[in-house]
């Protein structure tokens, strides 16, 4: 009965020094929650749109470092909303409010979008925020607008809204707004944001290679034109081809890829003897 005794207070011991050995657990760091407003996108640098979030998307919203949101809607803001804003000093312009009494119309106005989108190109005003409602169709079409101001082609401009409405429900008559918004009634502030300064020189360049008859900007429509001889080996060799897509810049149809590009003969996996 000793011995027993013995040997359970030998065995004991061990098995306590064995768990006091054991190294302790590590410890991994958790990064805080976020919580991006419903159908938040960047626009561009330092322009975003989103739908009147709640305060779960509070801490991801004091990451962005607003200083100017634009809510379109002519609903009010909500309490918590309002309280986010002034405790970050980020000011709000409340365009719905201000276009709410003085328009029978429940879309959006030509006043409104015109100066919806000053204020998203006055650079003084970034980082800036436009927010509605759902956050789809008010700001979809400002942002559409804009787009047109940029020279997005009107199919590219339609099928990015509808992407984002197809979740809801898409309205005819913003898409119509968008075709036809009158981009001079918009007046370009002083300060603009470096994307739309060169935006507007690619534009510009585009213009004028125009009307110098260039195929692309700076490069001449007749130094890329082959010309026809007889003896092919006798033709002046002006360096390597000009790439399709700058060859046929300005051209509605053209090839999708250098004359120099050779293909070779489709062959049917069916056969010759699937006659329609």
């Amino acid at each position: 009965m000793a011995s027993s005794l013995n040997l359970a207070s030998l065995v004991m011991p061990t098995e306590v020094l064995t768990a006091t050995q054991q190294p302790p657990a590590p410890s991994y760091g958790t990064l805080p929650p976020l919580n991006p407003p419903l159908f938040f996108e960047i626009v561009e640098d330092q322009v975003y749109r989103s739908n009147k979030c709640d305060s779960s998307s509070f801490p991801f919203l004091a990451t962005l470092h607003l200083n100017t949101v634009v809510y379109l809607s002519y609903d009010d803001l909500t309490r918590e909303l309002v309280d986010f804003f002034k405790e970050k000093e980020i000011t709000v312009i409340h365009l719905g409010l201000k276009y709410r009494s003085s328009s029978h119309w429940k879309g959006i106005s030509e006043g409104m979008a015109k100066e919806a989108i000053e204020h998203i190109l006055d650079q003084r005003r970034h980082p800036i925020m436009v927010m509605c409602k759902t956050g789809v169709h008010f700001a979809g079409t400002i942002i559409g607008c804009l787009r047109r101001l940029q020279n997005w082609s009107l199919t590219a401009t339609i099928d990015k809204y509808r992407n984002l409405a197809s979740s809801i429900k898409t309205r005819f008559e913003n898409e119509q707004f968008i075709e036809l918004f009158d981009v001079d009634l918009v007046t370009l502030p002083q300060h603009l944001p470096d994307w739309f300064v060169h935006n507007q020189t690619l534009m510009e360049e585009e213009r004028i290679a125009l009307m110098k008859g260039e195929c692309y900007p700076g490069l001449k429509r007749d130094a890329i034109i082959e010309k026809k001889t007889n003896d092919s080996t006798n033709a002046e060799d002006n360096g390597p081809p000009t790439p399709a897509y700058q060859k046929y810049y300005f051209f509605l149809q053209g090839p999708l890829a250098s004359p120099s590009v050779k293909f070779s003969e489709k062959k049917s996996i069916i056969g010759d003897d699937d006659d329609d």
